[in-house]
């Protein structure tokens, strides 16, 4: 059973008899198609593990006929009003590109910095696949782009490039490129698929201090803090009564997140983004590798912001996590250090694509800027 919506989604309907008894499922066609049905489907929902499916009913198979028959259309019904759902969203708004399958600080940088930059909210079209032009920013989202016809501006990929991704990634090329993460996704796009990419480097998250300066502490009320992917969050549950450091939780929202990190004394982070966060805010951090709990693409998103700064400064400390609990923690964050940059901030705002967004007005300057909202000048210092 194949359905479509007016923008532009298209699923089906799955009947399967089991061992178990009957399931209904529901999948997307397509990669922006499968983002939206975990998006408006999860609600009412489980995944079916390792499949992109989602269960959205079980009956035993002893079931009566009729009653099968009832809450299978019950359930098509209800899972076809939240698909048919269309958002609107006015002229003004900007369109962006953001992963928010997941509560974390990170990926809601990306969207933050884009309101912050042109004073207008954004929307996000990941899960749209008539969006057509849209804005990506921070976080390793190049990898898994659904469509084409994007700006891309300080993006990155979360691993080297496979057969598989590059042959995707192929179909879907980019509107333009202003720049990305680092100089390690910059050599796969252009050798892998011979984008044009400039040498302009730098995660967006790192212009965070020139939009968005929280309230400081006084230099006796700092107090050093660990930042753990939601990963690894569980990992550190056995330091969260400790007095003499704080642990941050990433899946709050960014303003408090970035507000926490900028008033730490000392940053340790298994999370990128807390690293970048506190390298952008002056504030000296070190990374912990948790060695046998890896992230997707293990070192290579790291090593691509590393090729921003000067790599022989970074301080990074290996952990199992069987030792994390009983690590430590404040003697590693004495050896935090904050290395010398080497992007320039002023060139990664000159670069946001303000072309490309037709609501913006000619004679456009970024919105901190223009309005007196920066705390500091736009330099290359």
């Amino acid at each position: 059973m194949e359905y479509s919506t007016s923008y532009g989604v298209k699923y089906a309907f799955d009947i399967n008899c089991t061992a178990q008894g009957y399931d209904l499922q529901i999948v997307g066609r397509g990669d922006p198609s499968r983002y939206a049905v975990r998006q408006r489907i999860g609600v009412i929902s489980k995944a079916v593990k390792g499949h992109p499916n989602r269960l959205l009913e079980s009956w035993p198979l002893d079931v009566n006929i009729r009653t099968l028959v009832l809450e299978l259309v019950t359930g098509i019904h209800r899972a076809q009003s939240l698909m048919s759902v269309v958002q609107q969203h006015p002229d003004r708004y900007v369109p962006g590109y953001w992963w928010d399958q997941q509560s974390n600080f990170g990926d809601q940088i990306g969207p933050w910095l884009i309101e912050m930059i042109t004073g207008r909210p954004a929307f996000n079209t990941i899960a749209l696949p008539n969006a057509g032009h849209a804005v990506m920013t921070a976080g390793s989202i190049i990898t898994g782009m659904n469509r084409p016809g994007m700006s891309v501006w300080g993006s990155g990929l979360i691993a080297p490039l496979d057969a598989t991704t590059t042959q995707r990634l192929k179909s879907r090329p980019p509107l333009t490129i202003r720049a990305v993460r680092g100089e390690l996704t910059r050599a796969e796009l252009v050798e892998n698929l011979g984008w044009d990419v400039p040498e302009l480097f730098g995660d967006p998250a790192l212009l965070l201090s020139a939009f968005y300066r929280p309230h400081e502490l006084a230099p006796g009320e700092l107090r050093p803090a660990v930042v753990p992917h939601y990963a690894h969050r569980r990992l550190f549950e056995g330091h969260s009564e400790r007095s003499d450091f704080d642990i941050i939780d990433v899946r709050k929202s960014p303003e408090v997140v970035v507000a926490q990190i900028a008033n730490a004394s000392a940053i340790a982070s298994t999370s990128l983004h807390g690293l970048i966060i506190a390298q952008a805010y002056g504030v000296p951090w070190i990374r912990l590798r948790i060695s046998d709990k890896h992230l997707v693409g293990q070192d290579f998103k790291f090593e691509d912001f590393y090729s921003t700064i000067n790599r022989d400064q970074v301080a990074e400390v290996s952990l199992p996590q069987s030792d994390v609990s009983n690590a430590d923690l404040r003697e590693i964050l004495n050896s935090a250090s904050l290395p010398d940059s080497r992007y320039d901030v002023a060139s990664l705002i000159r670069a946001f694509p303000s072309a490309e967004i037709p609501q913006l007005p000619g004679d456009y300057a970024p919105y901190g800027v223009q309005n007196g909202a920066s705390h500091r000048e736009f330099t290359t210092d």
